[in-house]
């Protein structure tokens, strides 16, 4: 999990950091996930992986940020595809609490992409090093 999430992630902005730098401006975008912020059992490793990876993108947004690259993370929730088996889908609400989800329903595929591409496109050239998290609200409903 370290080596997949956190590594892959600093190799994968080690590699692309000259190109963007290049360029003259440049983002970087890292996917993590609520485990890092709120724990669960039985899933240490995937919690330390994305722990990490609010880190890395931290320490790289101010590496990065003299050369016009911004560098941040976003955070999923809960988030359910059509195509999701229905019997993992029943044990993943289960186990996920969608009841605490202030917005009422989990999130979409579609409302991490839109969040990535605003995050990559113009509008978001003065924000560096913050993690968004996409979540309903599931956060700040404690």
């Amino acid at each position: 999990m370290l080596g997949i999430t956190l590594d892959g992630a600093f190799f994968c902005a080690q590699a692309a950091a000259p190109h963007l730098i290049r360029g003259g401006v440049g983002r970087i975008i890292n996917i993590g996930g609520d485990s890092a912020f709120t724990g669960a059992t039985d899933h240490a490793h995937v919690i330390a992986a994305k722990a990490g990876l609010q880190g890395l993108t931290r320490a790289l947004a101010a590496d990065l940020a003299p050369q016009q690259v911004t560098v941040n993370m976003v955070s999923p929730g809960y988030i359910e595809a059509s195509e999701d088996d229905p019997k993992r889908t029943a044990e993943r609400r289960q186990h996920y609490a969608i009841d605490r989800i202030p917005l009422g329903h989990p999130g979409a595929p579609g409302n991490i992409a839109e969040v990535v591409a605003a995050l990559a496109g113009d509008g978001f050239g003065y924000v560096t090093g913050q993690t968004l998290h996409v979540n309903g609200g599931f956060l700040m409903a404690g």
